[in-house]
């Protein structure tokens, strides 16, 4: 007999499983822990303004040469532009998911200075920011109190003098965003007629304060070269202003007769707030709200947890009646569905071990698969380290699936053991050696196989690859591991631990089973004899399973990933365009209380005059409702509480509301659901534009497959233009450039320069005093200076009158663009909402308005045909391990063509449990041709073995498929009692466990009662054609 190595040195072999555990530990220990892995493209934002300009000219002067430069970027995937009437300029530069973010963020800098030089010299001088997007939202924190001293600008200022600085250096925060904020600046409220009545202008105040507002070097006495000087002495001067009172004393101008005309003569000076254009609050409260993301491949819970621990810290250092709270943290909803994962890990351990012990029948027996299956799922950890995996809900629910399949070669070992023991009467260490001398071998092909399934498949592009790695790598790890410690510590506790069980008579519950089981396999038998006697039928059966297969991926609703319940939603209040941020707070006001007073809600984070749909807008309002933890809700689910708002809501006459679900992959898009983008090409303009939104929301309102379309494409708002006389403006000797900047800086507020204040730098603002640009009428009052030094009233050089325009522009790719975002309705997915709205597209919009997706939908719609390339690479990598296997290139077809009938019972599961066809549900069917492969080799491997003895192919698949259907169903039933913690899935992040687990249950349930009978009919099928073509 042959030696084993690993039995005759047990020590080395109880090692090896020692330190795959320590290192397994160790990794446990060290991994991150996270929602998903980095598996969103990266993306980059330019941010410019232009204070004073409308959307237009916002487009025109900013827009279009920084788009023009940004384009075509190496790695970028699409590009999205938004142009505000607040002069706010926002691009964000989304890159395919294998650029490296830091390069991006580079190579976007370098090409903003590029188009520099096209810019107007004030956005240049107000700054344009290059900044990488944080995907990972961690948490929010607001400063709040009852006291009204704490206002608003207090409030946002304490933060950003106090807090941000502390967070900004815990390890793992990536960005911080003071939302709504208002950061202290110098206002500088002018009175436009005084000015005119003392003949100065505009520019003459600009000219002053960055005269006497600077940062000058005045020398140094003794510098050398000097003799006879001990010492050198620096002079001082006063440089940048700091207080009000400094401010309101800048000379304009000193008069022959010895009087000063000082800014407090003509202006009022104020430290307030450098906008208001946005404001926030928690709770229909004042507060200062703080955004905290995470940098990428961070611990999540080890971030949180530390920046919890500053926050507690700085909060000893707050003043009386100000205090912190944290509204929103990732890491509660992150922690609860890694809980349940872990959760539904043991359910399915103790299930598996169940299936063990009522197959094997001896708890000696037992004990070796539960001691082995630990360590091979502990080890993967340790290689999840050195790969760079993170603890995410896709690599647990790879090692629960792993669970059923680990398990598989304890149970083989044990199983092989125990028959010879029985059989041979022989003890329990040389039954080992003998059952290891022929397993040994097929332990390995059985982990090859499996290997060669899950391997390929992670390789794929984009983020489906990035998704199916997480999977397939910790599968096939946990499977490589179970293969080492069946070939070393398995039979080490077999030779140790089993005892013969002699003539003892079994309990009479397990005699029950055994009873059952050989039914089970008579009857069993008696289908393979008739399969074989009936081969038109079978081949007609399984030309119906392949119809019902297409069928299927056509019918079953597709969408990228199942929405999850969060824990919170977003809520859009839209006001008529122009409506002024007061007349925005009163509706905000109304919605609060009655979202307040819902027994779900937490927490109701409010922003006025902003939202994620139009950017900076006074007439929109952005509501974050916050709910109670799930266990505290009772019975009522998301859906519900959305719907009793919408009902609510909805009758206010004064706005339109819109509801956004969180994106299922934080910053993968702005929202869940959907985003259309459509573009005006060619000859089309923002008419045409306008009117193929409105056709499209038309056709869609009357479909039922939407819930909450909106769009991005705002109506028109009122505007007044503007037309300047150039003839009679170059006859008085006036530069047009001082008309206009006269009119922006008493209407739009001029960035002039900067001062100094808590060690910290602040802008000084011009503009006219509220009373001066209240109205049309107000223009009157804005004079410029003539040649001969007379001052112009600026209304004698041009007329005005009222049109119209639109408040933002949005683009994507350069072109004019409407993006259309919304919700599939309930009982339908988003697949079959995207597919009705291009269909509406085709029919009803124009050739020259072009569609594009973005956000979750791009990946959707460019991975949507991942299904048969992911099968096809299962499939033909198995086939080509079998054949390198078995040396041969027909036996292989036996298992492969047994594999499709697995696939009926995974689409009709998900069809019945109304789930859609997903990236889950096709991690499931790749699980699905592994598991069904490696059955599938029990019984074909058995009946090769005999045939090269020469027994006839018909006798050697009925021998095969009795002496292999007790272990092939219990390691089935073992696999498919792991899978139901995850079919009947509840709580945070259930959707996704249902998802895998749905598909890959009854794929296997109808593989282990139908496919099973496939497997040897094939094997004869294939014989027999052999045959004939031989004696050809």
């Amino acid at each position: 007999m042959k030696r084993n190595f690993f039995l005759d040195h047990p020590v080395f072999s109880i090692v090896i499983s020692i330190v795959i555990t320590i290192l397994g530990c160790i990794g446990l220990a060290m991994l991150p822990v996270d929602q998903y892995p980095r598996i969103v493209p990266p993306v980059v934002r330019v941010s410019a303004s232009y204070p004073g300009a409308d959307a237009m000219t916002v487009t025109q002067a900013v827009a279009t040469p920084i788009e023009q430069e940004l384009n075509g970027t190496p790695g970028m995937i699409y590009m999205s532009s938004s142009s505000s009437n607040s002069g706010g300029f926002s691009a964000l530069v989304t890159f395919d998911i294998g650029v490296d973010p830091e390069l991006a963020a580079v190579d976007i800098q370098n090409r903003v200075k590029k188009a520099e030089g096209r810019l107007p010299a004030e956005v240049v001088q107000n700054g344009i920011s290059v900044e990488k997007e944080t995907a990972s939202k961690l948490m929010t924190i607001t400063l709040l109190s009852s006291d009204p001293k704490f206002d608003e600008i207090y409030l946002s200022n304490y933060a950003t003098l106090n807090v941000l600085d502390p967070l900004r250096r815990v390890p793992g925060v990536g960005s911080i965003r003071n939302v709504g904020s208002r950061y202290y600046a110098m206002q500088i409220f002018v009175q436009p007629d005084k000015l005119a009545d003392m003949g100065l202008t505009v520019k003459d105040i600009q000219n002053a304060l960055k005269d006497q507002n600077r940062e000058s070097a005045a020398g140094v006495l003794g510098q050398a070269p000097m003799n006879g000087v001990d010492m050198t002495v620096p002079i001082i001067a006063r440089g940048r202003l700091s207080s009000v009172g400094e401010f309101e004393d800048i000379v304009i101008r000193a008069n022959a007769n010895g009087s000063i005309i000082r800014l407090k003569d003509v202006a009022r000076v104020s430290l307030e707030a450098s906008s208001y254009s946005t404001e926030s609050g928690i709770n229909g409260g004042n507060a200062a709200v703080l955004e905290i993301g995470m940098l990428p491949g961070s611990n999540a819970m080890d971030v949180a947890e530390q920046v919890k621990a500053t926050m507690d810290e700085i909060a000893k250092g707050f003043p009386e009646g100000l205090r912190y709270e944290i509204p929103f943290d990732m890491t509660t909803y992150i922690s609860e569905s890694i809980h349940h994962v872990y959760r539904t890990f043991f359910e399915a351990l103790l299930l598996v071990i169940l299936v063990v012990f009522l197959s094997l029948q001896n708890w000696r027996a037992t004990l070796i698969p539960i001691i082995a299956v630990p360590i091979s799922l502990i080890g993967t950890f340790g290689v999840m380290l050195v790969f760079g995996f993170s603890l995410n809900m896709l690599t647990l629910l790879g090692l629960i699936l792993a669970i059923g399949i680990v398990v598989d070669d304890a149970i083989v070992v044990v199983e092989n053991v125990d028959r010879i023991m029985e059989r041979e009467h022989v003890d329990a260490a040389e039954a080992t050696r003998r059952a290891m001398s022929g397993l040994s071998n097929a332990l390995i092909a059985m982990s090859l196989v499996l290997c060669a399934v899950f391997v390929p498949v992670s390789f794929l592009p984009g983020i489906t690859g990035q998704l199916y790695r997480q999977f397939t790598v910790t599968i096939a790890v946990s499977v490589i591991i179970s293969t080492i410690v069946a070939l070393t510590l398995s039979p080490v506790m077999c030779a140790r631990l089993l005892r013969p069980q002699g003539r003892k008579r079994k309990r009479r519950f397990f005699r029950l089973i055994n009873y059952w089981l050989m039914r089970g396999n008579h009857f069993y038998c008696r289908m393979v004899g008739r399969s074989l006697h009936h081969p038109r039928r079978m081949l007609a059966a399984f030309g119906m399973a392949l119809v019902v297969i297409f069928v299927c991926n056509r019918l079953v609703p597709t969408s990228f990933m199942s929405p999850e319940d969060q824990g919170y939603f977003t809520v859009e209040l839209e006001l008529p365009e122009g409506a002024t941020i007061e007349r925005t707070r009163e509706v905000v006001d109304r919605a609060m209380a009655f979202l307040l007073a819902d027994k779900d809600v937490e927490y109701v984070l409010s922003v006025n005059g902003s939202s994620p749909r139009t950017g900076i807008n006074q007439a929109h309002a952005q509501l974050t409702v916050i709910l109670k933890p799930a266990g505290e809700r009772g019975n009522n689910s998301l859906a519900e509480l959305r719907e009793r708002v919408s009902a609510e809501l909805s009758q206010y006459p004064e706005a339109k509301v819109y509801f956004f679900s969180p994106s299922v992959i934080p910053g993968l898009g702005s929202s869940g659901g959907f985003e259309m983008v459509l573009e005006a090409r060619g000859d089309a303009t923002n008419a045409d534009l306008a009117r193929a939104v409105d056709t499209l929301r038309y056709y869609a309102d009357a479909c039922p497959e939407f819930s909450g379309l909106s769009s991005s494409r705002l109506s028109d708002i009122p505007q007044l233009f503007f037309d300047v006389d150039r003839d009679k403006a170059k006859l008085q000797g006036i530069p047009m450039s001082d008309i206009f900047s006269t009119m922006k800086a008493f209407t739009g507020s001029v960035y002039v320069n900067d001062f100094n204040m808590f060690n910290r730098i602040y802008r000084v603002y011009l503009q006219a005093d509220a009373t001066y640009r209240a109205r049309p009428g107000n223009l009157n009052l804005f004079f410029v200076r003539g040649a001969n030094g007379t001052m112009v009233p600026v209304t004698s050089l041009g007329t005005s009158h009222y049109t119209s325009g639109p408040g933002s522009v949005k683009r994507f790719n350069m072109f004019n663009c409407a993006t259309i975002s919304g919700e599939a309705a309930q009982g339908y997915s988003t697949g079959q909402a995207m597919a009705k709205l291009e269909q509406i597209v085709r029919e009803h919009l124009p050739e020259n308005i072009g569609v594009e997706w973005a956000g979750l939908s791009y990946q959707q719609k460019h991975n949507s045909g991942n299904t048969a390339v992911v099968l096809g690479l299962a499939f033909l990598f198995v086939f080509l391990f079998l054949a390198a296997l078995y040396e041969s290139w027909t036996v292989p077809l036996a298992v492969i063509l047994s594999l499709p009938v697995a696939g009926v019972g995974a689409y009709l599961g998900i069809a019945l449990c109304g789930l859609e066809n997903n990236v889950y549900f096709q991690i499931g069917l790749v699980m699905l041709v592994g598991l069904v492969a490696k059955n599938a080799i029990l019984i074909v491997e058995f009946a090769k073995e005999e045939t090269d003895k020469g027994v006839d192919a018909v006798h050697a698949a009925l021998t095969a498929a009795r002496l292999r259907f007790r272990p092939l169903l219990m390691t089935s039933l073992a696999f498919m009692l792991g899978l139901l913690p995850l079919v009947f899935a509840t709580g945070p992040g259930s959707a996704a466990r249902r998802d895998i687990g749905t598909g890959v249950f009854f794929g296997m349930l109808v593989a282990v009662t139908v496919g099973i009978v496939f497997v040897p009919f094939f094997f004869v099928m294939i014989d027999k054609a052999k045959k004939k073509l031989s004696r050809k």
